[in-house]
């Protein structure tokens, strides 16, 4: 016990925490200190307090502690008895001193040591656009400490996020202001470039650096709303006239549909007030699902009007008109996906045993829901929900066979097994009330149909009987209505 005791006394000291004498008395010294960002929670983890990870970096740092822990521990276990164990930690102490290198370079200036920072890693991990920005920037405020001071906050609070995550965002940022993503090696070079021109200059001032400040506060506010869109959340206070129901349709587009493509445009889009980002929102929502998910179209003529539409935004939010998307997005879609090419594709909409994502199909068969009374009302105008307070759960909600999927050997009907999975055998329904009818023909789910709040079902439930005519009737409703519904 003396032994591992002295042992444990002796590298606490050398590598983790040390006493010295400053003018008599005696103050403990970090043996490593870490950036302002990931100091305390090193110092929390290598004294086995648990701290909890707050960022990227700390997840890395929490992951090589565990890695390390597991590998020493499955090394103790090899042995039964305690010298044996002393013995083999003290071959991996002698591994760490001998076998690596701390190298320690000082240099005079400190913009020396940002050079240095950034060109001199190439035995690790690769630096990111984000560290090498957020090096630059510190290095041209280095006459200006306030400014520095504010700018390293803002930075380590945007590399919070996975080196991943940072560069996504940086680059529809970028994206957002010019109208194209910056080339893929030249994302730094062209980000400075664009957002702080004050690089090219030889000798810096007050104001060069008070706009360098103001610069990294609007890149956080613009991190800030590209981490809300990634995850589908409404950018805007809520208040009428826009409902729940509108605010989920961001969340439908990016995350269920995955169509983060448009965030550009919607970073630039949320300078506007909160009706036409809705309306914006809901016009990339529908084009979306026609023109790429249902027809399959190449995604390039979408994205330059989004493009397009993002940088006219920029020059003149006070009086862009949304209208101007509509048009566009219009023209394309009658272009390339006439109303013929479309109910074509849809008939090849069918639910999917595995393997591939239903959740295109449920986003379709919610909207028809949606639109049903605006449709069955002669479909005039835009495309609008007249009952905006029926908002139904995307993830909760199910898909349904009127028709079973698996149906019991008695209740079976060959002329409808191969096409159960259609579109005119489908709707949706409460997974409670899915799972009452599960696999039960129709006639016995008729009075779930009747009851359901769903107008499709109630139409479905009115039925004498679901027969072929019946299915092909229903997919026939379905897709005509999609027809006047999936246009901006």
């Amino acid at each position: 016990m003396k032994i591992i005791q002295k042992r444990h006394q002796e590298l606490f000291s050398r590598f983790i925490e040390f006493e010295q004498e400053i003018q008599r008395p005696f103050s403990s010294v970090e043996v490593l200190t870490l950036s302002k960002a990931d100091h305390s929670f090193y110092s929390n983890l290598i004294r086995d307090l648990h701290p909890e990870p707050s960022r990227d970096s700390h997840k890395k740092m929490l992951s090589a502690y565990k890695k390390m822990n597991e590998t020493l521990i499955s090394i103790m276990e090899r042995c039964t008895n305690i010298e044996d164990k002393i013995d083999d930690l003290e071959v991996i102490q002698k591994i760490l001193d001998n076998d690596f290198t701390v190298l320690h370079m000082v240099t005079d200036k400190k913009e020396d040591a940002f050079r240095l920072f950034q060109v001199i890693n190439d035995r690790g991990t690769n630096l990111t656009d984000g560290d090498l920005l957020r090096a630059k920037t510190l290095e041209l405020l280095e006459q200006f400490y306030h400014d520095q001071r504010i700018v390293e906050e803002i930075w380590d609070y945007i590399l919070a996020d996975s080196p991943s995550d940072t560069s996504d965002y940086l680059n529809w940022i970028y994206d957002s202001f010019q109208g194209k993503r910056p080339k893929q090696n030249a994302v730094f070079d062209m980000f400075l470039d664009k957002f702080f021109p004050e690089h090219n200059k030889t000798d810096l001032q007050e104001e060069d650096a008070e706009k360098i400040r103001k610069m990294m506060q609007d890149i956080k506010e613009y991190i800030i709303r590209c981490r809300k869109l990634v995850q589908g959340q409404w950018l805007y206070p809520d208040k009428q006239p826009l409902t729940a129901w509108d605010r989920t349709r961001l969340n439908l587009v990016i995350v269920e549909l995955g169509h983060t493509l448009s965030i550009p445009l919607l970073l630039s889009a949320s300078q506007l007030d909160d009706k036409k980002f809705s309306e914006i929102v809901q016009m990339v929502e529908r084009t979306f699902f026609r023109y790429k998910l249902v027809c399959n179209e190449h995604i390039t003529p979408l994205k330059n009007i989004y493009s397009q539409e993002a940088v006219a935004i920029r020059k003149n939010a006070q009086s862009y008109n949304p209208e101007t998307l509509r048009e566009k997005l219009n023209n394309l879609i009658q272009s390339k996906t006439s109303d013929s090419i479309f109910k074509n594709n849809l008939k090849n909409l069918k639910y999917q045993e595995t393997g591939t994502s239903n959740k295109p199909l449920k986003y379709f068969l919610m909207s028809i829901e949606y639109y049903y009374q605006w449709y069955s009302n002669g479909s005039t105008g835009k495309p609008l929900c007249l009952d905006k307070s029926r908002v139904y759960d995307f993830a909760g909600t199910s898909i349904e066979h009127i028709y079973p999927r698996n149906p019991k050997q008695t209740d079976k009907d060959d002329h409808i097994e191969p096409i159960k999975n259609s579109l005119g055998n489908l709707t949706i329904m409460d997974p409670q009330q899915n799972g009452i009818g599960d696999n039960e023909p129709f006639l016995r789910k008729k009075t779930l149909y009747q009851q359901s709040s769903v107008f499709l079902n109630k139409e479905i439930g009115n039925k004498p009987h679901w027969t072929l005519e019946e299915i092909s009737n229903h997919e026939d409703f379905l897709i005509d209505a999609a027809v006047k519904i999936f246009r901006p």
